[in-house]
């Protein structure tokens, strides 16, 4: 849907930035008899619009790194929490994680219908998957590519889609017990 991604600001900026960048898509909203908000991405007629914010998304995942303590004994994870952004950890699995991008991605030409759709906005995402390689000591993962001096390039996009895509929402299910 969407893409940011910004090399050495401060967490505060990155709000700011990443607020801009909810406010530019429009959800729909239809209220549900108890006067609560249900989203909806189908828009129909007699349903009101407004901007998306970060409540609205249901997950944001980074990688381990930013849940390492610092030297002052803070995370970076609790920085963002400070500006309103709560980070999950992404599974970093990386076979398993290329193996769902590609299962997401289908395969037309096999009538496997794709389910995973990339917007023009992720420039950075649309640059870097096609410039992905396969490992040649290990065909199932692909070589880790580093930005340069100026932060050009890289597999950080593609990483970010393999966080995304490889870590399942944790869903906690209660069931009344019955019998004896």
């Amino acid at each position: 849907m969407d893409e940011h991604a910004q090399r050495l600001w401060l967490p505060q900026r990155h709000a700011v930035a990443i607020d801009a960048m909810l406010t530019r898509h429009e959800v729909t909203v239809a209220w549900a008899t108890r006067g609560q908000p249900r989203l909806s991405w189908r828009t129909p007629p007699d349903l009101s619009k407004r901007p998306l914010v970060l409540s609205d998304i249901e997950r944001i995942v980074a990688g381990t790194d930013v849940f390492s303590r610092q030297s002052d004994g803070t995370t970076v994870a609790e920085q963002y929490r400070k500006v309103g952004i709560r980070l999950s950890p992404a599974n970093m699995n990386r076979l398993n994680g290329w193996a769902e991008i590609l299962n997401r991605l289908g395969d037309v030409d096999g009538g496997i219908r794709p389910r995973l759709f990339i917007h023009r906005r992720c420039t950075r995402l649309l640059d870097a998957l096609p410039a992905m390689q396969h490992d040649p000591n290990r065909p199932e993962d692909v070589l880790k590519v580093d930005a340069d001096d100026e932060g050009v390039g890289g597999d950080d996009a593609a990483d970010a889609l393999r966080y995304l895509v490889a870590t399942k929402v944790r869903t906690i299910q209660a069931v009344k017990l019955r019998g004896l």
